[in-house]
């Protein structure tokens, strides 16, 4: 992002689920939201959603008193310090483990199986079966409940910006979160983060978010890319 957006909001650290509109993924969300499952396993094309709900679940869990922790693979190293303590464990693109790291996750499931406690969730952009994960905990990946995570259509990502706004109690013209949409990246957590930071400078310099602002500050993203 560029850095003259990215501003301090006053804004959890989390995405919430009630961000994540939309009746495809409803199943899933529901489960997440229940603790079904010790395990569970999601997958499908970038920029369907899939780090957002991670994100989300992680800061349901460190809402409600657990020690949580979100990884995401192809930026932080999975150590087994970074999971000592935790009782949950989200882990974004676990197609990027290296072999040390699918050591600790191997590990990390047999803890937490052995002990029935503690919660995995993992995520990637392919099917457990094409994983190229050392066997053993392909397989341990493949006894997750599994789901297919289903992107948002354009009118569920606008109504999702539409109720971020709502929850701050922010009025914002209507054709700003069609623009952004058709005018910027379209994966949800792209769209939330670009949202949020356009919103953060309105505050900050004063200015309401008029959709010629909104223009002018996309367009001087597009310059620094």
């Amino acid at each position: 992002m560029n850095p003259q957006l990215s501003l301090d909001f006053d804004e959890p650290s989390y995405p919430r689920f009630d961000q994540l509109l939309g009746n495809s993924n409803a199943e899933l969300i529901y489960f997440l939201q229940q603790e079904h499952d010790q395990f569970i396993y999601i997958w499908g094309e970038k920029g369907a959603g899939k780090s957002h709900i991670l994100q989300a679940w992680v800061g349901q869990a460190v809402q409600a008193g657990h020690r949580a922790v979100y990884i995401d693979a192809s930026k932080t190293s999975l150590s087994d310090n970074l999971v000592a303590r935790a009782e949950y464990v989200a882990i974004d693109q676990i197609e990027k483990l290296r072999p040390k790291e699918q050591t600790v996750l191997f590990n990390l499931f047999n803890t937490f199986r052995n002990s029935r406690q503690g919660h995995l969730l993992l995520a990637s952009d392919f099917h457990s079966s094409k994983l190229n994960l050392r066997e053993d905990l392909r397989t341990r990946v493949a006894y997750c409940l599994a789901y297919e995570v289903q992107p948002l259509s354009r009118p569920e990502k606008i109504q999702a910006l539409y109720h971020l706004a709502k929850t701050r109690q922010i009025t914002i013209d209507s054709r700003i979160y069609a623009y952004l949409h058709d005018h910027w990246r379209q994966d949800m957590s792209s769209l939330l983060s670009m949202f949020n930071d356009l919103i953060a400078y309105s505050v900050t310099m004063g200015k309401p978010l008029t959709l010629h602002l909104v223009k002018q500050l996309l367009k001087q993203q597009d310059n620094h890319d």
